[in-house]
């Protein structure tokens, strides 16, 4: 559903998740599980997005920790990682209520993805670890949320909450989760 270039993306019934804006219930644009982009999955994987995406958009909207390599592949030229900000923050409650373990560590994190020069994506990401060795990745070892992942050899759980357009960007906000990690992510793309 449109709502002036925001667009709620629904869970499906094996993955309801009542947050706000999501409706589970009424769902024009398809379902989304929870193994969405899993490409070790047996289970099989479907999304329809709105038209006004180009194929490139609808790939990048669905990207699960793998975008760099995409963009990198569409342009045919490097794309870096530039830090903006990476900045740990202090810890509001000990436990997460969607998690068993405490809460080690989090971090703000903001980068840009650049090829040649041009951001063709700004990511602004909250990041929450559960594990010492993890934390030592991001924080002293310079390991982004993407390459986290594969460093681990642990494939997210992805799940895509909103995606949207204005007159200058297109976006889209999603989690992406492991036993010892959890990220929620807004990414915002140039309409170039």
């Amino acid at each position: 559903m449109n709502n002036g270039g925001y667009y709620n993306i629904w869970l499906s019934s094996s993955t309801r998740n009542k947050e706000k804006n999501e409706n589970v219930d009424n769902n024009p644009l398809g379902s989304i599980p929870n193994n969405f982009g899993d490409v070790m999955s047996l289970r099989e994987t479907n999304i329809l997005l709105p038209n006004e995406f180009n194929g490139l958009e609808r790939i990048c909207l669905t990207a699960n920790g793998n975008l760099q390599r995409i963009l990198s592949s569409w342009f045919n030229k490097s794309v870096i990682v530039q830090i903006i900000k990476n900045i740990s923050v202090p810890i509001c409650h000990q436990k997460s209520y969607a998690h068993s373990n405490p809460i080690l560590q989090k971090f703000d994190r903001e980068v840009n993805l650049i090829c040649e020069g041009k951001i063709v994506c700004n990511a602004i990401s909250e990041v929450i670890i559960y594990d010492n060795s993890v934390a030592d990745l991001i924080m002293n070892k310079g390991v982004g949320i993407g390459q986290l992942f594969r460093y681990l050899d642990k494939l997210p759980s992805f799940h895509l909450k909103f995606v949207g357009r204005t007159a200058t960007t297109w976006w889209r906000e999603y989690t992406l989760k492991i036993t010892s990690v959890e990220c929620k992510i807004k990414e915002y793309f140039p309409n170039e």
